[in-house]
């Protein structure tokens, strides 16, 4: 069963690499711009700059940007669309109701290819201690969800 599956791998990587296309290899950097911390109900701008190579993209297809509480999880995050103001610029405005640890991440369609860079941003008068207890139990979640349970440090 291997024999025929390799054969056709090396096959199908052979066809994906077509030379008469004139696409751009480089790839679509996104850079999310916004304050580290802000104040509860303070607008922020989230300005996303879009670049391949050198050039700025004017023409991204689609540009979100996804914002939720660390605490509450993504399942309760915001998703809004970005407006193109020029230069590779993309902005959203929002602000943040409650103080805590929020994660900002964009989605950026362009040029064939999705860019999905994510950042955090604290919202209100918050110690390092109180940050660091919510990223870690973040943690915790996320590495129960994954089906580990806590088997870290051994070696094979």
């Amino acid at each position: 069963m291997m024999l025929v599956v390799v054969p056709l791998f090396l096959l199908l990587v052979g066809c994906t690499s077509a030379p008469e296309e004139k696409t751009s290899l480089e790839i679509v950097k996104v850079e999310m711009q916004f304050p580290e911390s802000v104040d509860e109900a303070e607008e922020v701008v989230v300005r996303t700059l879009v670049t391949q190579g050198e050039e700025n993209v004017e023409d991204a297809q689609e540009v979100q940007i996804e914002i939720w509480n660390v605490e509450k999880g993504k399942e309760n995050s915001v998703l809004v669309d970005a407006e193109h103001v020029g230069d590779g610029v993309y902005e959203v405005k929002h602000s943040f109701e409650a103080k805590g640890v929020y994660r900002v991440q964009s989605h950026v369609t362009a040029r064939d290819m999705h860019v999905m860079p994510t950042k955090q941003l604290v919202v209100g008068d918050m110690s390092q201690e109180e940050i660091d207890a919510i990223m870690e139990s973040e943690e915790e979640k996320e590495n129960h969800d994954d089906g580990d349970h806590g088997d870290h440090g051994h070696h094979h």
